[in-house]
């Protein structure tokens, strides 16, 4: 595959890939430097490690060159702003031949949008809080590297400049070799060589005042003297003031929500019966202190409703130490296990796929890749699907049965046109999947686990959003943009494409997550409103036919919503509220919220990643 191909995939699932990233190194002000050609290869190493505490904004465009082995070039221009303090960015990038003529990536600090304007194609994202990394300066580990948050939901070439740590923490040797002008700016030439290697794999133009790359020329892994690609910044203006609206969704700046809604009641009988029917929350305990680690715990359902009642906080014991980012547990339909994809290795990878016994409290893996994404259950729970990629543009999508056998790739039969793909989940026996790139008009595919075959799910290529199943699998619900009038349409139509009907809509902003209550009547969504002074999320409930839009929630940023597993109460991850990231719940029979309690659990932590085991 060639190498522009490499870049872009990696470039495409950036948002959605693993990241091997420790909880926080940030916002560090080590000393100033001066690199020059009587820098040692420490002191090279330690300012590009260090770089990004020596500014703040960033905006920059260039100009990436790959030069094939046919003795072809490929060009893609680039145009870039940064303000990582804030998690804010944008991303233009035009030239992608076959792909894409022009993307945009941007990031409000609480939403992500991608979006190719030529084709109309776009998606959106939360932020994820374990990307706020700020003025991240990873530690140093030999043969170990922490790839930096912010640039891993970005992945593009040019913007990578900005983020040199990612190129100081391999072992090799740095050495300076002449000194030049870039952008105007004085740079120290440095040839890296990796340790088992001979010839330079990568020469880098280093600003001698913050270590940012300059200009950066590629030679391959294995090192040498062909050029495989150039990366050259070509206009750059440092910690200079970035208007708001460069980071607003295009189309929503006056946008402005064309569903108002009223906050009623949504069911008529508040509370579980019994603590079974009530169920247990997992979820992680993240200190804001450092020298403190992260823990998994849960907390009886009946906490919930019963406070007078509600056992002690419970502190689960795992068998690694959680320094990297967390995903919620997955739970099998019965609650008697829960899939979780971690690595236990200091550096981050391989990831391994766990099956958490939670009666036994016993862990055990069962699969393992160099990364892997967030696992799902198969309706029935015979089987567990996870999405696996090598870290170097190539993927594949895998079964396994619980208990370690049976493991398989099932991966074969999707279009190679369509690659990378996105697993959206199950239906019935068959995994859901659709092309990550953007501007394709392939179709959903579905990916039967018993022997790998895929069929398109619709006989035209509808709508690349992603399908929500309801739990009946009679129902799929789904996010319709039309981005020129950036208009929402929230849809629910009939597993063949028929009845598609509209039950809400909005205009701008953006709707993530959207879930379905545990028997198909509701559906729960979380709107990102981008048309006011201060940004807010508003979670909405509404009937699967469309009556009873209903407000039940305002706050800053929403990760997950959870129904309880008797579908009465609403559980909302709010990551930024007034006293931290904690867990509010809402009794969707009187409307009253609070904050989730139990003897315990303290409010001087963060919580967050939570799943609730039926």
């Amino acid at each position: 595959m060639k190498r522009f191909l490499l870049l872009t995939l990696l470039f495409l699932t950036a948002c959605s890939s693993p990241s091997a990233t420790p909880a926080s190194f940030f916002n560090v002000t080590p000393a100033p430097f001066n690199l020059s050609l009587e820098s040692t290869p420490e002191q090279i190493q330690k300012a590009m490690l260090e770089s990004a505490a020596h500014w703040t904004t960033l905006q920059m465009s260039g100009t990436v060159i790959y030069y094939l082995p046919d003795g072809s070039t490929q060009t893609v221009k680039e145009q870039v702003w940064l303000d990582p303090i804030t998690s804010r960015y944008r991303v233009e990038v035009n030239g992608f031949p076959g792909i894409a003529d022009q993307v945009i990536k941007i990031s409000d600090g609480s939403t992500i949008y991608n979006t190719n304007l030529n084709t109309g194609s776009a998606e959106t994202f939360a932020f994820p809080d374990s990307a706020r990394a700020g003025q991240y300066i990873p530690p140093l580990q030999p043969g170990t590297a922490y790839p930096n948050p912010i640039w891993g939901q970005i992945g593009t070439p040019l913007s990578q400049l900005a983020f040199p740590s990612d190129m100081a923490q391999n072992i090799g040797t740095f050495k300076p070799v002449g000194t030049d002008l870039v952008a105007g700016r004085g740079a120290v030439i440095v040839e890296w060589t990796f340790i088992e290697n001979s010839l330079p794999s990568w020469k880098a133009w280093l600003d001698t005042q913050t270590g940012l790359i300059l200009k950066m020329q590629e030679f391959g892994k294995g090192g040498g003297t062909t050029l495989q690609a150039e990366r050259a910044v070509e206009s750059m203006v440092l910690d200079g003031a970035l208007d708001a609206s460069l980071f607003a969704i295009p189309g929503v700046v006056q946008a402005t929500s064309q569903a108002p809604a009223e906050s009623n009641p949504v069911i008529t009988e508040s509370g579980p019966t019994s603590a079974e029917e009530a169920g247990e929350l997992y979820f992680f305990l993240q200190p804001r202190q450092q020298g403190q680690a992260i823990e998994l715990v849960k907390v009886s359902g009946v906490c919930v409703y019963d406070s007078a009642n509600c056992p002690p906080l419970e502190k689960i014991p795992a068998p690694f130490p959680f320094n990297f980012t967390i995903n919620a547990l997955s739970w099998s339909p019965d609650g008697k296990f829960a899939a979780f994809s971690y690595s236990d290795e200091p550096s981050g990878t391989p990831t391994k796929l766990w099956i958490f016994d939670a009666d036994a409290k016993t862990w055990k893996a069962i699969a393992q890749a160099p990364y892997l994404d967030p696992p799902f259950w198969s309706p029935d729970g015979s089987w567990v699907a996870f999405r696996s990629q090598d870290g170097v543009g190539g993927e594949d999508v895998h079964v396994v049965h619980p208990d370690g056998s049976g493991l398989k790739s099932v991966a074969v039969g999707l279009p190679a046109a369509g690659r990378p793909y996105i697993m959206d989940g199950w239906f019935t026996d068959s995994i859901l999947m659709r092309s990550a790139l953007p501007g394709t008009s392939t179709s959903v595919y579905l990916v039967r686990a018993e022997d790998g075959q895929a069929r398109p799910m619709f006989e035209a290529a509808l709508t690349k959003s992603q399908f929500v199943v309801s739990p009946d699998a009679k129902f799929l619900a789904y996010d319709d943009l039309d981005i020129n009038m950036q208009l929402h349409s929230l849809k629910v139509m009939q597993p063949d494409g028929s009845n598609a009907a509209t039950i809400a809509q909005f205009t701008g902003g953006s709707i993530y997550p959207l879930i379905w209550s545990p028997d198909g009547s509701l559906l729960a969504f979380n709107y990102y409103n981008l048309t006011n002074a201060e940004p807010s999320a508003e979670v909405y409930v509404i009937r699967r036919t469309g009556e009873n839009l209903s407000l039940l929630y305002k706050g800053n940023t929403v990760g997950r919503l959870l129904f309880s597993p008797n579908g009465k109460y609403l559980l909302v991850e709010e990551t930024t509220s007034a006293s931290g990231g904690h867990l509010f719940l809402i009794d969707l029979a009187t409307l009253n919220q609070s904050m989730l309690q139990a003897p315990g659990l303290s409010t001087d932590y963060d919580w967050y990643a939570p799943s609730w085991r039926p």
